[in-house]
């Protein structure tokens, strides 16, 4: 593995236990010794910047948020790509006629519709409040995700709906909600070409089904030992939990690290 140059970490599940919702020490360890060996080293989240309070981003090269939307290297933004603005009217009638809550994600905002069981459940898995506010006003601003509380199988109303979205389920409380041109992977690419690294050079860590759409446009890919059967599956390697030093173990196991 000596000519991986690039290394992208998924957040919650991947780098942040949901168990003690920080970064094991492991993987800082693993981290900084990634970046001491010449691999750079990217953030590949959903969360928005304002989200991560918990994730030392001094230790990133450059970060991928709002699962590809929206990409930065220190102060630079170097990628946008919000989502339509007519899909995001049919998303706000729909929530209006309160067929679901949803979150809505702006580059320096957010909030959702209101708190059901679903909403209340996914704040308490990733220790985040999610305040409430007018959707409103997601009509005339760029959205750059969304999250809607549906169960499994509940994104169809609104896929049969819409005509440019996507959808990625890595919780059983909601899905997230992207642009058909956005999504992890493209976000991937745009990293890869401007830090002038070729796919093959390049690893994924991940642990949903958001994540997967990356395991395809680099060489070597991770799934986290949390991950479900369908993620290990269509990773090239599975290691460890979250909890179990995964990180660390991958990256000894791989030869990226001493």
């Amino acid at each position: 593995m000596s000519h991986i140059r690039a290394a992208f970490f998924d957040a919650d599940g991947t780098l942040i236990s949901f168990n003690t919702h920080e970064v094991p020490a492991s993987a800082l360890r693993a981290l900084a010794e990634l970046r001491t060996a010449g691999v750079k080293c990217f953030l590949c989240t959903g969360r928005g910047p304002y989200m991560l309070a918990d994730v030392p981003l001094d230790v990133f090269d450059a970060c991928v948020t709002f699962s590809g939307q929206y990409c930065f290297e220190g102060d630079d933004v170097f990628y946008t790509c919000p989502l339509d603005r007519d899909d995001i009217r049919v998303v706000v009638e729909q929530v209006q006629a309160g067929l679901y809550e949803c979150y809505f994600m702006e580059g320096a905002d957010s909030y959702v519709s209101g708190h059901d069981e679903l909403v209340r459940g996914a704040e308490s898995d990733a220790k985040l409040s999610m305040p409430e506010g007018d959707i409103t006003r997601a009509l005339d601003h760029d959205i750059l995700q969304l999250n809607v509380f549906t169960r499994p199988g509940g994104e169809q109303m609104i896929d049969d709906a819409t005509r440019h979205l996507k959808f990625a389920r890595w919780s059983p409380n909601f899905a997230d909600v992207m642009p058909d041109n956005g999504g992890k992977a493209i976000a991937v690419g745009r990293v890869l070409e401007r830090f002038g690294i070729a796919p093959e050079e390049a690893v994924v860590f991940g642990d949903g089904g958001n994540d997967v759409e990356m395991f395809d446009v680099v060489g070597t890919s991770v799934a986290m030992g949390n991950a479900s059967p369908e993620v290990q599956a269509a990773a090239t390697h599975v290691t460890d939990s979250v909890d179990d030093d995964g990180i660390w173990n991958a990256c000894v196991r791989l030869g990226l690290i001493g």
